[in-house]
């Protein structure tokens, strides 16, 4: 993924997750979401409406996504 696309207000997670193919849509990411079962950077994330910013980024470069207990996904930045 691209650093630009955190710049500014950041990506809305839906979108975001239903675009990189974490999720196959944005109905399940937010499903996901309302039932407590997404974590980012082992967060979790309650708001459907979560913003994914440059403040995310471990090393500069990279962000933990969890789905569920065992589904974990590394997105990385350049």
């Amino acid at each position: 993924a691209s650093k630009a696309e955190l710049d500014g207000e950041g990506a809305e997670i839906l979108t975001f997750l239903a675009e990189k193919g974490v999720f196959s849509s944005k109905g399940e990411a937010r499903k996901m979401v309302q039932n407590g079962g997404l974590s980012i950077n082992k967060e979790k994330v309650t708001d459907i409406g979560f913003m994914l910013t440059a403040d995310y980024l471990l090393n500069d470069k990279y962000v933990l996504i969890q789905k569920g207990k065992k589904s974990y996904t590394l997105a990385i930045f350049s």
